[in-house]
């Protein structure tokens, strides 16, 4: 991949789109596009930076283009500290690997996406408003089928605050 400095978001996704379509991983990029989608119409209501939001969302699983089974082996390579859960359930590794992706390939170096692409798994203690909106976009916009159990929770909590929807899900 090549390190390139993006002049707009549809750039950006443009770039994301044909990595991932090279790296046939299309159920993907519905999804990535499905979250970016509901990112920015969340930022639109918090009055949340739209583009950091539509960025982070973008690349949160830019890291399916690596196999699942060496997601493991490249953070110890990295030297990464790896905690218990991530031990247990190297999977969620994978929100690391994005934000690593997006700074490395992508030349995203921006705190605020980075931080959000590598919580938007899991979450995080004192996350910040755009944190929080792509953790949620994530899980409203799901990749498996079928409609999300907890999405009425969700959309019930969200008019009242982004915590709260957080705290329900």
């Amino acid at each position: 991949m090549s390190y390139t400095i993006y002049q707009s978001a549809c750039d950006l996704q443009e770039h994301v789109c044909q990595i991932l379509k090279e790296n046939h991983c299309l159920h993907t990029l519905e999804h990535v596009l499905k979250v970016a989608n509901q990112a920015k119409l969340m930022a639109i209501q918090w009055h949340s930076d739209v583009e950091k939001c539509y960025q982070a969302a973008l690349l949160h699983d830019i890291s399916a283009i690596m196999p699942r089974n060496e997601m493991y082996d490249f953070a110890l390579q990295q030297g990464w500290q790896i905690d218990q859960a991530c031990q247990k359930y190297p999977f969620l590794l994978h929100q690391r690997i994005s934000a690593w992706m997006a700074s490395q390939y992508f030349g995203i170096d921006d705190e605020e996406v980075l931080s959000a692409i590598s919580c938007r798994t899991t979450l995080k203690r004192e996350a910040g408003d755009i944190d929080m909106i792509v953790f949620l976009a994530d899980k409203i916009a799901w990749d498996q089928s079928g409609i999300p159990p907890y999405l009425e929770l969700i959309e019930t909590a969200l008019p009242v605050s982004l915590e709260k929807a957080c705290w329900i899900f």
